[in-house]
């Protein structure tokens, strides 16, 4: 007998349930695991030292290549911890089967972007304070900044396991990443003015420059991904 069968419903893309996501999350457990095992001690003087003028900077263990290449694995988890935010907010806008279809692809671009943007960022620095300041306030300007990026992987792995496994509205999860961001800048805007405007009046100059090195390449990284979705969807 030849029946009729009714046609289902696909289920809606989750998170949760991507294999790529979830592996990525597993390697960042595992990055943030082997970093506090072996340079716990170091990450935590490096914390002490952002609330210190740069006077004090020498009272303080100098980094090692392992302190390195372990801030190197940390802003990659940060990276790739951005991709899967960002992952999780195209879902809300982009239909569920497209990005169940190209969502390693969507996942692995949005990580480029972000590591293209460290990249960028790095030069950028470099480049701007080696016109305007001493070779010594650069280089500690620079630790600072990217010991700051390495970190925020730490706070986002926490951060993204709740939105991605817990019970968490759309409305919040775009809270709590703007909320983040937005205390990041305020350490950066009070490193920058302890490194570089240490005066009054250098306030009008840090302004200047955090628009011109903090917003602008935000926005081109945003535009960016924007465009990886243009490309894949």
């Amino acid at each position: 007998m030849n029946g009729v069968g009714i046609v289902g419903e696909p289920c809606p893309y989750l998170l949760q349930n991507d294999g790529w996501v979830v592996i990525s999350l597993l390697f960042c457990f595992l990055c943030t695991g082997y970093v506090l095992a072996w340079e716990k001690n170091q990450i935590f003087h490096s914390i002490r030292k952002l609330f210190f003028r740069n006077e004090l900077e020498s009272l303080f263990p100098k980094q090692t290549i392992v302190d390195f290449y372990c801030r190197l694995l940390l802003i990659l988890q940060t990276c790739i911890l951005i991709a899967i935010l960002v992952l999780n907010y195209q879902t809300s806008v982009l239909d569920s089967n497209i990005i169940l279809a190209h969502s390693p692809m969507l996942l692995g671009c949005y990580c480029g972007v972000a590591i293209l943007f460290c990249f960028a960022k790095w030069y950028m620095y470099k480049f701007v304070n080696w016109i305007f300041f001493d070779k010594k306030s650069n280089k500690v300007w620079i630790e600072n900044y990217f010991f700051i990026f390495a970190v925020i992987g730490f706070i986002l792995l926490p951060v993204t396991l709740c939105i991605v496994y817990g019970d968490i509205s759309f409305q919040l999860c775009k809270i709590l990443p703007v909320i983040l961001m937005f205390l990041v800048l305020l350490l950066l805007i009070y490193k920058g003015f302890c490194i570089f405007f240490n005066h009054l009046h250098g306030v009008f100059y840090l302004f200047l420059y955090f628009c011109t090195l903090e917003i602008i390449p935000l926005l081109l990284a945003w535009k960016g991904m924007e465009m990886v979705n243009g490309i894949f969807i």
